[in-house]
């Protein structure tokens, strides 16, 4: 049987101005994405066991280098992604490596280190294989390909030799890849700018990541409930769970528009960009921290104290996701011609909120994990009423 030679196609830059002006999320990458969040809700889980800061600590590489390889596929779809056979073959590859990684991940910092390293490794080097295919069929993208090949090439190889080094050594290599993976894109400034991501899709992209997130954060909730049973706690911690997991979906999508249009400019709007891409991950720290803390509570028997550090890192949680859901915000507008304290006045009511989320936790075990929810689901649902007020700054938005 002969193969369908129309159906694979040449790389192509997916910019507006070039032949595809308006691009949406296909189903592969859709599949994609929900393959990542089970790696991202194994984790979870990991952090729900030993929910403290040293777990949080212990947990931040992985959770990073898990968000960081779904960031770099993710760009190159936006960018050279032209969904033919070879696309999706290639993607397939990647969630087979990544049903590999989930499966490492629960203890990547002991025995399964060696398999998750080289299941990171080698999801990286498909990424490169797409970067070397760009740079050999389409020689016009040929600096930014090769710079990401290159970089994201001597990282993978730094991870496939971290698995026959013994711990703690292990661990320092883990750290000087992660190293180069990250300063890989951040050193390409000038050619993000000639070959910018596409700037409705690579948004798009980002936003449905976030919700698929949030949607995982409530079904956890909703698990925990049935596995424990209903009862007049359960259902009361339920309820102010799933209201804090809307608010934050509205802080996201109707408040800081993470997900709207951005084009990529020169000048100090490059670190805007920036700051909108990497605000990302905090927020997906901050809402897994919370997921798990609702989780905590439901556990608990009606009006029983929560654990005074489970407390912190339940309040830190929720105002590390509103602190990001901020930054977020400000990626979207230039203060060059704009007034400061126009903006700066309008959002200082969020600021307050962060602020007594933070402080709640020094309530600690004084009161029961109910209360702590709700103080904490008020704080959330006066936040929403301020998205309402009337704006008055949209002149200082970036176009």
């Amino acid at each position: 049987m002969a193969l369908r030679m129309d159906q694979i196609k040449p790389p192509q830059l997916n910019t507006p101005g070039s032949d595809v002006e308006e691009r949406h999320a296909n189903w592969t990458e859709l599949l994609f994405d929900l393959v990542f969040v089970a790696a991202i809700s194994l984790l979870s889980l990991n952090l729900s066991k030993d929910y403290s800061f040293l777990g949080l600590l212990e947990s931040l590489p992985l959770f990073f280098v898990i968000w960081w390889a779904w960031v770099g596929h993710t760009f190159y779809m936006t960018r050279f992604g032209t969904d033919d056979l070879l696309d999706r073959f290639l993607t397939m590859v990647q969630m087979l490596i990544l049903a590999s990684l989930a499966v490492y991940v629960r203890d990547a910092l002991g025995s399964t280190g060696a398999g998750f390293a080289l299941s990171y490794a080698a999801l990286r080097m498909v990424l490169v294989f797409e970067y070397y295919l760009v740079s050999k069929k389409t020689p016009q993208y040929k600096t930014l390909s090769d710079h990401y090949a290159m970089g994201y090439g001597l990282a993978a190889l730094l991870w496939a030799i971290s698995a026959f080094i013994p711990a703690p050594w292990r661990f320092i290599i883990w750290g000087v890849a992660i190293v180069i993976d990250l300063l890989t894109p951040l050193s390409a400034s000038e050619k993000h700018l000639k070959f910018p991501p596409h700037a409705t899709h690579l948004p798009e992209r980002f936003g449905l990541f976030t919700i698929i997130v949030i949607g995982e954060a409530v079904v956890s909730v909703v698990f925990t409930i049935s596995n424990i049973g209903l009862s007049l706690g359960t259902e009361l911690a339920g309820v102010m769970g799933l209201v804090i997991a809307f608010s934050l979906w509205w802080g996201y999508f109707e408040e800081s528009r993470g997900a709207e249009a951005r084009v990529l400019e020169a000048g100090t709007q490059i670190r805007k960009y920036q700051l909108w891409l990497y605000s990302h991950f905090p927020l997906l720290i901050g809402i897994t921290m919370v997921a798990d803390g609702i989780k905590h509570i439901i556990a608990l028997t009606l009006w029983q104290p929560m654990i005074a550090s489970e407390v912190w890192m339940l309040c830190s949680g929720l105002a590390l996701a509103l602190l990001s859901l901020s930054s977020i915000f400000f990626s979207a507008y230039r203060f060059d011609e704009c007034k400061n304290k126009e903006i700066h006045g309008y959002r200082l009511p969020y600021y307050v909120i962060i602020v007594l989320v933070l402080l709640t936790g020094f309530l600690g075990s004084s009161v029961p994990g109910e209360v702590i929810l709700g103080i904490l689901t008020i704080l959330c649902l006066a936040k929403v009423a301020l998205s309402f007020r009337k704006v008055t700054y949209q002149s200082c938005k970036l176009e």
